[in-house]
């Protein structure tokens, strides 16, 4: 048999391989970093409810004696979609650091910006919905310099 009809036969299996390996990856993260299992790969996307629009998110601005939630600037739109598809550590800390600029009515310095990312949870019984909380992180706010993150 000659040499060239028996390496080619390897290449048969790359395609499969890589769809198993992207599948693995993408049933790890959504099970143990909250990505939807409609990202990173849709594999998942058929199996469940939980994709963006079955997310929600509350971000509130900590001072000193104060705990007060944040409207969200339509510009933070893109941020704020990267958090609920796949709410990482890093993706909270970058839509922090950008929330710190946010204004409030409220006096005194900014201590941290708390972050929650919650999905919609169906009974399996009753079918009734309730919220479930995803991610939630508090970031410190650096408060000698307005808007920079902490060293947490």
């Amino acid at each position: 048999m000659p040499e060239n009809s028996v390496r080619p036969r390897w290449f048969w299996y790359l395609p499969v391989t890589l769809l198993v390996a992207v599948a693995c990856l993408q049933l790890w993260l959504s099970q143990t970093a909250g990505l939807s299992p409609w990202s990173g790969g849709g594999f998942g996307m058929f199996s469940t409810m939980d994709g963006r629009g079955n997310r929600h998110f509350h971000a509130f601005a900590i001072r000193p004696g104060i705990r007060r939630e944040l409207d969200i600037p339509s510009s933070l739109n893109p941020h704020l979609e990267r958090v609920l598809v796949f709410p990482t550590e890093s993706a909270l800390r970058s839509l922090a650091a950008e929330l710190a600029h946010v204004p409030t009515p409220d006096a005194g310095p900014l201590v941290a910006i708390e972050i929650q990312v919650w999905t919609t949870r169906f009974d399996p019984h009753s079918l009734e919905p309730s919220s479930t909380l995803l991610r939630a992180s508090e970031i410190p706010i650096d408060p000698n310099e307005s808007g920079s993150l902490g060293d947490r």
